[in-house]
């Protein structure tokens, strides 16, 4: 491997000679790109790339398809293609092919380069020869120039592949890299917005499961969504399970949740570039939904993994009118497979989970990463007042049966409730009168109550308390309240041993004690403690702290130490709790 800083500073000619293979037979790529050096990730590197060969003239790209050998042809046959394709179409058992598999793709092959006159190109990482067979003979259906734009975008994915085993770069830049990346794709222009199973949460999961290929991980995106990579191990058969949600807020941060997922991935690569075999599985999940923004319901992809999932939920409607059970289907989902995504807990040692802190602490406390004692539990409920409307000017104060003003007094009874005692929050994180306007009483107001605590028993008491204190609010104001309970999680105490490994790991890359933290906010290991231990790595987050927001930060220094804990952490674990 060569490192990206010394590409950025060696020779334009020493550059192209390095990086005349990542484009089959075509070293104008890297000449193209050489004066932009310095390039601040692999990711920017292979986006200069693409982007030189998506601008080629149109006989400049049609020279580059026609660089690729046939897919399992007989150049490939003979042995006589570059050493990168031989691996690639070998990976993807291509030069093991049935005699029905080898007919059928040579004969698809031949129509397909008779209908364009170039041979079909496809990125066969992460393939079968049934899926290579099955995307060929959709392709071959395709116009010239639909069949041109894909098969260079297909071009710059083989690029992507080659480049990440080639160019080596720090784990903490990879890592901020690769979460830029994804904050690309988003619903709104202005805002990182990726809701379930939406077009963008779509290929968002696309993206994903590309950096696993990359890292060298057998992946397959699973039917609730969920994209999973697995980096194979030793003789010990029990994994090591770890990842987090790549579905965010509303207008969200880049790194809630998808530093979890990031993180695990660009270490996994990394040792498995270096020779370095762990003695377990490590499977990597990409939790396809866990801010339960679009159905209202949380945790769909950590439930499914833990055996949880309610199958009632596929009934969950959105704002659109679609079912959840509609929606996967749209997306390609069989939901009749969803009881099959449960792990067996015999098989699993643990579930770790790293996350940015979504808080202050380590920042206060002048530290980059922290352990987690426990998760704090959640009871959220969906409150709707009934009161009645009427004219602003002519209804006197005494009569009113203002939903609004009703609405208000219990807001203000949870603040004052969950004040009264250390570990207590609550939240009224949503707030409306629908159809209201400037001279008109609220006859209707509507508002969310989320209550958290790492104590059980102090959580539900104040949740009983704020729940007696509405009714009596509802009562006097004559008002009618209408409650729906949207989530009742236990709060989840992390394993001791899987502190004391976080802790221990900690003190090795910083040569700092460990600061042990509760986390105030929810995370997929509360599901994933149903199936097994869980343990979780808290990430400093810069900005004073704040997350589910664009201003949420992260420093790739920060980013560095975590990712160097973890691999502490997963070299010294020994695949039992």
């Amino acid at each position: 491997m060569i490192a990206l800083e010394r590409l950025n500073s060696i020779p334009a000619q020493d550059f192209v000679a390095a990086l005349a293979s990542i484009f089959e037979h075509s070293p104008w790529v890297p000449e193209r790109v050489a004066a932009l050096r310095p390039f601040a990730s692999v990711i920017a590197l292979h986006q200069a790339m693409s982007a030189a060969v998506l601008q080629a003239e149109e006989a400049v790209q049609l020279a580059l398809i026609r660089a690729h050998p046939e897919l399992a042809g007989r150049a490939a046959l003979r042995g006589d293609v570059t050493s990168a394709s031989t691996s690639e179409q070998r990976g993807a058992g291509l030069s093991a092919l049935s005699q029905s598999q080898l007919t059928r793709l040579s004969s698809l092959n031949a129509e397909y380069a008779k209908r364009f006159g170039f041979p079909f190109v496809l990125a066969v990482k992460g393939h079968t020869p049934d899926s290579v067979i099955a995307t060929l003979a959709e392709r071959v259906n395709h116009d010239a120039q639909q069949e041109r734009s894909v098969a260079l975008r297909e071009i710059c994915r083989i690029g992507y592949f080659r480049l990440a085993d080639l160019v080596q770069e720090p784990l903490g830049d990879a890592i901020i890299a690769m979460a830029e990346e994804l904050a690309r794709l988003s619903e709104d222009s202005e805002a990182l917005t990726c809701s379930y199973l939406t077009p963008t949460h779509r290929a968002t999961a696309a993206r994903i499961r590309d950096f696993m290929i990359a890292a060298g991980l057998a992946t397959h995106i699973d039917a609730v969504g969920n994209v999973v990579g697995v980096l194979a191990g030793g003789a010990n058969p029990k994994r090591v399970l770890t990842g987090s949600h790549y579905d965010t807020v509303i207008n969200a941060g880049k790194y809630d949740g998808r530093l979890g997922i990031l993180l695990p991935i660009a270490v996994a690569g990394s040792l498995r570039r270096s020779g370095v075999k762990l003695p377990y599985p490590l499977e990597i999940i990409a939790f396809a939904d866990e801010e339960g923004v679009r159905f209202k319901s949380t945790f769909f992809g950590s439930r499914a993994v833990a055996g949880r999932f309610d199958l009632s939920d596929l009934d969950s409607v959105d704002a659109g009118g679609s079912t959840l059970s509609d929606a996967l289907r749209a997306a390609g989902h069989d939901v009749a497979a969803i009881p099959a995504i449960a792990r067996d807990p015999s098989q699993v040692a643990c579930f770790v989970e790293v996350h940015i802190e979504q808080g202050p602490v380590l920042l206060e406390a002048a530290l980059p990463v922290g352990v987690v004692t426990d998760i704090a539990g959640s009871v959220r409920s969906a409150l709707t007042v009934e009161g009645l409307s009427g004219h602003a000017g002519t209804v006197p104060m005494t009569l009113r049966r203002d939903a609004a003003a009703a609405a208000a007094e219990m807001v203000l009874t949870v603040e004052s409730r969950c004040r009264r005692q250390p570990g207590l929050v609550g939240t009224v994180g949503k707030l409306d009168v629908p159809g209201g306007a400037v001279n008109v009483i609220p006859g209707r107001c509507e508002f969310t109550i989320d209550i958290r605590s790492a104590s059980d028993a102090l959580r539900d008491a104040a949740v009983t308390d704020i729940s007696t204190a509405i009714g009596e609010i509802a009562a006097r104001r004559r008002v009618k309240v209408g409650r729906r309970r949207l989530l009742q999680a236990a709060s989840v105490p992390c394993a001791d041993a899987l502190q004391d490994a976080w802790a221990a790991s900690i003190e090795r890359i910083t040569s700092r004690p460990a600061l042990r933290l509760p986390s105030g906010a929810g995370h997929d290991a509360m599901m994933m403690a149903s199936l097994t231990d869980v343990g979780m790595l808290f990430v400093r987050c810069g900005n004073g702290g704040i997350s589910h927001h664009p201003d949420e930060t992260l420093s790739a220094a920060d980013t560095d130490i975590a990712a160097r804990v973890f691999q502490d952490f997963l070299l010294h674990f020994e695949g039992s709790t």
